[in-house]
């Protein structure tokens, strides 16, 4: 059974249309049905009337709502008013204490923080300064007595830096 598809036709609106001559009903509805399959619909969402979707928001009940009879309002005593603020103080005050022990401690690590970096730049202030061109020159004054003093006093000095760190970490 040979089928044959003339020329395409010109339609009004939808381009154009192929049409099957020479076959059968059910082969011209099967290619039918193919030929629907592949042309794409638009979303339910968006076409203005759809069986799915319901096109009508719901009809308000007649009449005002009628009112909760189960309901009782409560009235608050004044003795209740009085606690409620009395204890909401409480809570302002110990929150605001709290902070300002926060503030407090904030204050003093600062503070230890600035002496600390004083200290630090004093002693690198030491050891950066340069070596007078003098003491460098005479190198025969080695003097062994001299050297022990100075090393002394050095280990007496760093045993009185550890002793105030120690103190300051109390």
């Amino acid at each position: 059974m040979a089928a044959t598809m003339t020329a395409t036709d010109p339609i009004s609106n939808q381009g154009e249309r192929t049409v099957f001559s020479g076959c059968s009903e059910d082969d011209q509805a099967c290619a039918k049905l193919f030929w629907q399959s592949l042309t794409l619909q638009p979303p339910i969402e968006s076409r203005l009337v759809s069986g799915d979707v319901k096109q009508r928001l719901k009809v308000a009940p007649p009449g005002r709502q009628t009112v909760n009879l189960a309901y009782e309002k409560m009235e608050k005593s004044q003795k209740l008013n009085d606690f409620l603020q009395k204890a909401q103080a409480e809570v302002i005050y110990a929150q605001s204490m709290k902070l300002t022990k926060q503030a407090i401690a904030r204050q003093e690590t600062l503070h230890l923080h600035k002496k600390r970096t004083m200290e630090r730049r004093e002693k690198e202030a030491i050891s950066h300064r340069p070596v007078p061109p003098s003491l460098l020159d005479e190198e025969d004054d080695f003097d062994q007595a001299a050297e022990m003093e100075a090393s002394q006093a050095m280990a007496d000095l760093d045993a009185f830096t550890k002793k105030i760190d120690n103190k300051e970490s109390r």
